[in-house]
């Protein structure tokens, strides 16, 4: 069973939500959309509300939860409906080319169809170009909703016909709200702005790991050991991608404050740590270079 959200009960993206709300006024809808924004913002949880507000037969602009549409939306079984889920995998083009059949092959029961498609980045060139080719000449009635993290790794081509909306990542207010209603009681890691990132964190609070303030008073004490230590202690953490970007959202709030050169140094080593990271260069290494550079025993 699907649970979906209302879109005036969504915290955090007001302006998306407001242009959305237009369009389903209006009944004007492009053939095509593409939410993009950073894991954990609520991509899914806006498509998802906006998809099931479009083919509700009563609600306006919302969805009224208790029409057939509704009903068989929520049970998963509606045929105007249809998801591609994240598998985690590579979307082939034979999975583009299933989705297209049954787009072409099954009667509407209302108005629109709707094909949603979570993590468009992950489809093969080919397979990006057979859906460019229906995103082309779209049929009536049938309108594409899309998420993905990265517009960059988006098809140009596919990124000209579909009309974008990129989300913010959410405020520290709004995120407290949503995780103390998933039932997290420490908000230690709001500057993150993303429900997954945080909850990384506050699944690990038993690490006793180093808030900001303590990460800096670190590298004043100029501890070889103690910065070896760290390094050792986070390579290969779970949470070690999320910590990093903790420290460095801390550092870029610190600098709008104080305008410390110290904290600009921070976010520039960690942003070079990031990015070797994600490339598989070794973590512990990567890390004691990044300290290293932070404490300025190494320049860059």
């Amino acid at each position: 069973m699907i649970e979906v959200k209302r879109l005036d009960e969504i915290l955090g993206q007001k302006e998306v939500v407001a242009y959305l709300t237009k369009d389903l006024i209006s009944k004007k809808y492009n053939h095509a959309y593409m939410f993009f924004g950073n894991k954990g913002i609520g991509k899914k949880t806006l498509a998802l509300a906006f998809a099931k507000s479009i083919l509700c037969q009563q609600g306006n602009p919302g969805f009224c939860g208790k029409c057939s549409s509704c009903n068989k939306f929520d049970m998963e079984s509606y045929m105007e409906f249809i998801p591609f889920f994240d598998t985690g995998e590579t979307i082939k083009i034979e999975d583009i080319r299933r989705i297209l059949e049954e787009e072409h092959l099954k009667k509407y029961e209302g108005s629109y169809r709707i094909i949603f498609m979570e993590h468009a980045e992950r489809m093969t060139d080919s397979a990006a170009n057979a859906l460019l080719k229906v995103l082309e000449e779209p049929l009536p009635g049938t309108i594409f909703i899309f998420t993905a993290t990265n517009a960059e790794e988006i098809l140009p081509t596919i990124m000209s016909r579909v009309e974008k909306y990129y989300l913010n990542k959410l405020g520290k207010e709004d995120l407290a709200k949503i995780m103390t209603g998933l039932g997290y009681e420490n908000n230690k890691y709001l500057s993150l702005g993303s429900i997954d990132e945080a909850k990384v964190m506050l699944e690990n609070l038993d690490e006793d790991l180093l808030d900001y303030q303590q990460f800096c008073e670190m590298f004043a004490r100029k501890d070889l050991i103690e910065i070896f230590d760290l390094a050792d202690k986070l390579a290969k953490k779970p949470y070690l991608k999320e910590l990093l970007s903790y420290y460095q959202l801390e550092a870029m709030s610190s600098y709008r404050h104080s305008f410390k050169e110290f904290n600009l140094k921070v976010v520039g080593a960690i942003d070079q740590a990031l990015r070797k990271i994600k490339i598989n260069v070794n973590e512990k290494h990567t890390l004691e270079y990044c300290f290293l550079t932070i404490g300025g025993i190494f320049s860059e």
